[in-house]
């Protein structure tokens, strides 16, 4: 057995035994030797290289549009030209909206500025990794350490219709939110229902008052025309207060934004064991 070192590294190996590794031969052995230990080292560094590389182009991002406290109907977004987006929910119940998944910042820009010149100006992007490494499953883009979408069960314990302006009749999309409600209540005696009245920033506070009084009075009558007891239903009413997106438009002129001002016009339903608690999905499906 001999042993010599090459560039720092040690190698052992079995020679022939006429083999000497003395004067001449060891420049042999060098000469040999290095040639392999370079294409070596040059084989682990690309590997290396394209490892990390690859796992660079495998990191997502995502493009944010929004983020609302109340879930908003796929028109809203299909109005402003933008058709296909994935909803979620988080912890907190906020709803995320967001516009596709890239391997590359690059690319995500580009969304995010196609997603900002059609109105939404607050679109961002999304370091799924990042997101990762700071909060975990903890996040709110990530549940377990991965991306979680909107359990469409929720929609049946919590939802929202519109109205025209200035009106309270409930339109036929009311009326079918308004009967999936209607079901739960009767399949779930247990169960009682909060509605809350809203209106645009339109008129004075106290005509803004009446008509989301209205507006609630309008789904809690339907619902109890099929038969479900008013005192399961509370009412609470707010007019212009609280709205989903600003009534008028940011400026020194604040103009007038009709569009937004037709997601203000609602009215917000949502399932609770008692009036001081909401329900959850599992208590009612897990029937």
């Amino acid at each position: 057995m001999v042993k010599f070192s090459v560039t720092g590294l040690t190698f052992a190996g079995r020679f022939p035994t006429a083999f000497s590794i003395s004067g001449e031969t060891t420049c042999k052995v060098h000469a040999k030797i290095l040639p392999m230990i370079r294409i070596i080292t040059a084989a682990i560094f690309l590997a290396s290289f394209f490892t990390f590389e690859n796992k660079l182009l495998a990191q997502e991002f995502r493009v944010q549009i929004a983020a609302y406290g109340e879930r908003m109907p796929p028109s809203y977004f299909e109005e402003r030209g933008i058709e296909d987006f994935v909803e979620t929910t988080d912890q907190l119940g906020i709803y995320r909206y967001f516009a596709g998944s890239f391997k590359t910042r690059d690319e995500a820009d580009l969304m995010r500025k196609a997603v900002a010149s059609k109105g939404f100006s607050y679109a961002l992007i999304v370091d799924l990794e990042v997101q990762r490494l700071i909060c975990g499953a903890g996040c709110p883009y990530f549940r377990n350490g991965t991306v979680y979408v909107h359990d469409v069960q929720l929609q049946e314990t919590s939802n929202t219709i519109y109205f025209e302006f200035g009106q309270y009749s409930l339109t036929p999309d009311a009326k079918v939110v308004l009967n999936r409600f209607y079901e739960q209540l009767r399949d779930n005696p247990d169960l009682k229902m909060k509605i809350y009245g809203f209106t645009d920033g339109v008129d004075s506070q106290e005509a803004n008052l009446r008509l989301s009084a209205d507006r609630s009075r309008a789904a809690r009558n339907y619902i109890a025309s099929k038969g479900i007891r008013v005192d399961r239903m509370l009412m609470e009413v707010f007019g212009e207060a609280n709205p989903v997106l600003a009534n008028k438009y940011e400026g020194d002129d604040k103009t007038d934004a009709p569009e937004n001002r037709k997601w203000n016009r609602r009215v917000v339903l949502q399932l609770v064991h008692d009036f001081s608690e909401a329900a959850t999905d599992d208590s009612i499906f897990k029937k």
